[in-house]
């Protein structure tokens, strides 16, 4: 009994293990097929769902957006809401290689929007984890 136990339990973990191996696989193949730079002049030129959905393709690509970052500062100033939220998303995503958007996040950490603010402090601290980790801990505001 015990044998067929710890036989069950070994093949259990290594299925997980395998499950768990491929979801990360198929993370970094989606973050690969981002095109940053059509993410990026979306950014710039596009309407507002069209930035909307770049700020969430870059979130994707996180690091590999770094490109993006000078693209992204401005829309943490944005009219709407939303973009101001995504656009902090993206960055927090990207990470450290964001820190040029460190400023301007700060400032954005007044936003009369809650959800906005839940964002700013949840990227300051993926981007800045050494100054920021005191920053009261948030819930994912991931789209």
């Amino acid at each position: 009994m015990g044998k067929i136990f710890m036989v069950s339990l070994a093949s259990m973990f290594g299925i997980l293990g395998v499950a768990a191996l491929s979801g990360c696989s198929k993370e970094d193949a989606a973050a690969k097929k981002v095109d940053v730079s059509a993410m990026t002049e979306a950014l710039k030129s596009g309407g507002s769902e069209a930035r909307e959905n770049a700020c969430v393709e870059l979130a994707k690509a996180g690091p590999r957006a770094a490109p993006a970052v000078a693209a992204l500062i401005p829309l943490l100033k944005d009219n709407d809401a939303e973009i101001r939220r995504l656009a902090a998303y993206a960055l927090g995503e990207i990470g450290p290689q964001a820190k040029a958007a460190l400023p301007a996040l700060a400032e954005l950490a007044n936003d009369p929007e809650r959800r906005v603010v839940m964002q700013v402090v949840n990227s300051l601290r993926s981007i800045d984890p050494k100054n920021y980790s005191g920053l009261k801990n948030e819930t994912s505001t991931a789209p």
